[in-house]
């Protein structure tokens, strides 16, 4: 089996995070750990952050996130754990994390005190041609100004679109 590094994103109940910060912390991490999981960091995000939309009648949530190593078999068993969590995690999100990533996002994590110390690891290498073909997508056709061509223009012997805009034709009256 492999052993998957995973960041969850842990949305919790306010009032529960305000009145006992740790016990919450403890109780999300004795779930991971009898699951098999090796906390790597694990720190707040963000606290009394009011919510777009009431999540089980709470307007108000606390963000919490967790990097953690586990055996991949092990993570549906976990996710089940915590969506069984009723009253403490409102909504989690969890992600693999991409191998080529991760030792610049843990060293983020770990080192920085603000709160979108994430986003800041992910900067943008250099910019690669990729090809179109390669990853799935269609080509795009350009002019000979650099501009993209208008659509269906480069689609010869390519059967007509269905659906989407049609053109604009004057109608007898």
């Amino acid at each position: 089996m492999s052993v998957v590094t995973y960041e969850t994103m842990f949305l919790l109940d306010a009032n529960k995070v305000s009145t006992d910060a740790d016990g919450t912390k403890q109780q999300i991490h004795h779930v991971l750990e009898r699951h098999g999981a090796t906390l790597i960091v694990s720190r707040p995000w963000d606290y009394n952050h009011k919510l777009a939309y009431p999540i089980g009648k709470q307007k108000k949530g606390a963000f919490h996130i967790i990097y953690y190593t586990m055996e991949s078999t092990n993570q549906r068993d976990l996710e089940r754990d915590f969506a069984l969590q009723e009253g403490l995690i409102l909504r989690q999100l969890t992600l693999k994390l991409v191998p080529k990533w991760q030792e610049a996002m843990l060293t983020i994590a770990r080192d920085d005190a603000s709160n979108g110390f994430a986003l800041r690891g992910m900067q943008d290498e250099a910019t690669v041609q990729t090809d179109p073909a390669a990853i799935g997508m269609e080509p795009v056709p350009f002019n000979e100004d650099g501009a993209a061509a208008p659509a269906g223009a480069g689609r010869e012997g390519a059967p007509p679109r269905r659906g989407g805009r049609r053109d604009m034709v004057d109608k007898p009256e």
